[in-house]
């Protein structure tokens, strides 16, 4: 009795995702002195004599977190400048109110359509535009919105990350993915037509199935743990702080300053979309520039709310100094990537992985592009580094075995896209994560279950691809 009244009170072991890259990142560090380095252009693999063990190349392990954070830095801006607008915006009392009038308009019925429209929408923008990372402002606030409508934190990031990170798989319009890999393949001839985004159709029926699965996953945990609360894997987490607490009352009112609050924050969203995605006076924006809308619609929020330059000042501060732990930890999670490349052995572990897929069949090869990409992506956590470095020699050898170039990407898209879910080396998922003040570990028990669908639909579309020739 003793033993069971203890194993019920033992709290669940939280891990500290900081201290874990670190740990990887070491491993990584040491990794640079067994592997042989070598350089891969356009295909063609070169061995480099073995990295010396010194004190200056054993000291990368720790360059890894300065100079994956100057690499993140823009990122790392956004995340600050964001926190910072969002306090603004807080400060005004707009999001409260627009959150609760939002809330009581859907009432109790509407709460499972307003998951589905929330998670197709967020598909359609990371399959079709291939944005994550540009996500970010929109996150807390969709969160906010999710958690105000009596859903757990799991189902808040779920939304976000499933959402844009399913849809980002089958992509039928990535540029980042199926644009950078069809690229490389038309300047080396190998796809005849030079059409970007040939096979549009069956990527395109791949990315509403995928959307369909992401969307019943997320539905059917969301009612179960909001039916009863005890379900869920976050139950313990207080997240009372980044929550609008509702009640059954008629929702506060929003005044003309708050309107035109909200309608600056929407415009900041336009102007983001537009920018990205088509450019404003000929110039095309970067995620430099989303931080900097951000910022002039913080100011312009704070003029509106009749907030004081020092008051302005003052909130922009407190929530970028919120939002600082989350920044470092998409530089702390690129310094992997760093540590392996100053120490030349991606290109090895790459090619080496690659040749492996030499005398399979096509099903095999194609599985085996999946596998293989799924384990660099944990590597170099980038859709488009990936398909730089991988098609170049990953497609020809997949030719030679029978595979089409289209299903080679598409493979590659899988094990790309797929385990963007799961690597704690990508800071975007963490710090998706930490909006929603979700454990890794506890992100892993609702995920995994979730990604072994994804990998059983990704078997069974390239079979489908390979039978019909795609």
């Amino acid at each position: 009795m003793e033993k069971q009244k203890m194993q019920k009170e033992r709290k669940p072991i939280d891990i500290n995702p900081y201290i874990l890259i670190f740990c990887v990142i070491v491993i990584c560090g040491l990794l640079t002195f067994l592997v042989t380095p070598g350089t891969l252009t356009d295909g063609v693999y070169k061995a480099l004599p073995r990295n010396k063990f010194n004190f200056n190349n054993l000291f990368n392990i720790f360059r890894a977190i300065p100079y994956g954070l100057k690499d993140s830095a823009n990122i790392f801006i956004l995340i600050l400048t964001v926190g910072g607008a969002l306090e603004i915006y807080k400060k005004t009392g707009a999001i409260d109110s627009g959150i609760s009038t939002m809330v009581h308009k859907f009432g109790k019925t509407s709460h499972t359509m307003l998951l589905i429209v929330l998670v197709t929408v967020f598909s359609a923008i990371g399959g079709f535009l291939g944005w994550v990372e540009v996500l970010i402002p929109f996150v807390p606030l969709v969160i906010a919105v999710v958690l105000a409508l009596g859903y757990d934190a799991i189902t808040a990031v779920a939304v976000v990350i499933v959402g844009s990170m399913g849809g980002f798989i089958a992509g039928p319009t990535n540029l980042y993915t199926v644009g950078v890999c069809n690229g490389i393949l038309i300047k080396m001839g190998l796809l005849p037509g030079g059409d970007l985004f040939v096979g549009l159709g069956f990527r395109t029926i791949v990315w509403a199935v995928i959307t369909a699965v992401s969307v019943l996953y997320i539905v059917i945990y969301a009612n179960k743990t909001r039916k009863n609360p005890s379900n869920s894997l976050v139950a313990d987490i207080d997240v009372s702080d980044i929550r609008l607490e509702t009640t059954n009352n008629e929702p506060t009112k929003i005044t003309g300053a708050q309107s035109l609050v909200l309608l600056s924050i929407f415009g900041a969203m336009v102007f983001t979309v537009i920018g990205m995605k088509y450019g404003i006076n000929g110039v095309k924006w970067a995620i430099d520039d989303v931080s900097a809308i951000f910022i002039l619609s913080g100011i312009v929020a704070g003029i509106i709310g009749k907030m004081k330059a020092g008051t302005i000042s003052d909130a922009f501060i407190a929530g970028a100094k919120g939002s600082i732990s989350g920044a470092l930890i998409v530089g702390v999670a690129r310094g992997v990537y760093w540590v392996l490349n100053a120490g030349n052995i991606n290109a090895t572990i790459i090619y080496n992985a690659t040749e492996l897929l030499k005398g399979t069949s096509p099903l095999i090869a194609a599985i085996s592009i999946v596998i293989i990409v799924s384990f660099i992506n944990g590597i170099i956590p980038s859709g488009s580094a990936n398909g730089t470095l991988l098609s170049p020699i990953m497609v020809p050898i997949a030719l030679s075995l029978g595979l089409t170039s289209q299903t080679s990407v598409l493979a590659y898209q899988f094990g790309d896209g797929i385990t963007n879910m799961f690597w704690f080396s990508y800071g975007t998922l963490l710090i998706f994560l930490n909006y929603g003040k979700v454990p890794i570990q506890r992100w892993y028990k609702f995920i995994i279950p979730y990604l072994s669908i994804l990998f059983l639909i990704a078997f069974i579309v390239l079979f489908i691809a390979i039978k019909i020739g795609f």
